[in-house]
């Protein structure tokens, strides 16, 4: 069925303008800084403005070009906010590896693969989890049950 506007880019494009509008005017609570010194407001401004750009790019030539509509797929929606819930209640009474495991198998409970490949996405998803927030960053998080 076709409608007027491509939705899907229009409907993108805006949000990521939106998005890239909230980041950039709220960063500029914090100081700027300049190129060779930034300071805490540079980064989320400078990358607000180009997403909201970005999103702009998007949204505008989607505005004359024909588009199907939108088809909301409310299993993977449904399963995805399960796996978010699952995450934030999980994460210190479990630690950060088996509730991004837990999270990351329900958010692949819609997913035709196999059971081995699940579990397979589901370790490197909390590898890197890992690897990413206590490691790289440095986030003071519980890894195991007992290191809450």
């Amino acid at each position: 069925m076709k409608t007027t506007r491509d939705i899907h880019d229009l409907v993108g494009g805006l949000l990521m303008t939106a998005a890239g509008l909230f980041f950039a005017l709220y960063g500029e609570r914090y100081t700027f800084g300049t190129a060779a010194r930034m300071g805490p407001g540079y980064f989320p401004v400078v990358l607000g403005w180009t997403l909201a750009v970005l999103g702009l790019l998007v949204a505008l030539p989607a505005w004359w070009r024909r588009g199907t509509g939108i088809t909301v797929q409310w299993n993977n929606l449904l399963w995805s906010i399960a796996a978010l819930l699952a995450f934030a209640f999980a994460l210190h009474p479990l630690g950060l590896v088996l509730s991004s495991f837990l999270a990351a198998l329900l958010s692949l409970v819609p997913s035709a693969m196999a059971l081995r490949t699940r579990l397979t996405v589901c370790a490197v998803v909390a590898l890197l989890t890992t690897l990413i927030f206590p490691v790289g960053l440095q986030m003071i998080l519980p890894l195991w049950p007992w290191s809450a």
